[in-house]
């Protein structure tokens, strides 16, 4: 079930798990530091921080696939979707968090079409 782990990035990889780092950053400041959060949404800005960072957590381990990038945008819209419903509380970093969040789903999906067309092409070999 597991293949071999990742050994070759390139600017587009590091771009992509960077936002992923800053947006998991983000909840977890607002969890673990930020003051005007009220006490009882610290834990899901908490929980939040902690599912972002499983992505970069297993993207150079073997356990990584590509259709966790679809998947990690998926979450990423599930929290703007849950952001904007919730009366988009906390404008400053909802907007810091949307546009990592874009930066984040535009390089995901970018990286599983790259992805998906290098399997296609080494398939056809």
């Amino acid at each position: 079930m597991t293949g071999p782990s990742r050994t070759e990035t390139d600017a587009f990889d590091l771009a992509f798990l960077l936002s992923a780092l800053v947006l998991a950053g983000i909840h977890l400041y607002l969890g673990l530091v930020a003051p005007f959060v009220a006490a009882g949404r610290t834990t899901q800005f908490v929980l939040i921080g902690l599912v972002l960072l499983v992505g970069p957590g297993l993207y150079f381990t073997s356990y990584w696939r590509p259709i966790l990038y679809p998947l990690g945008v998926a979450v990423a819209v599930y929290l703007g979707v849950v952001w904007l419903l919730a009366g988009a509380d906390y404008p400053r970093f909802g907007l810091a968090a949307g546009g990592t969040a874009t930066v984040f789903a535009a390089l995901a999906l970018y990286l599983f079409v790259r992805g998906e067309a290098t399997e296609t092409t080494d398939v056809e070999r």
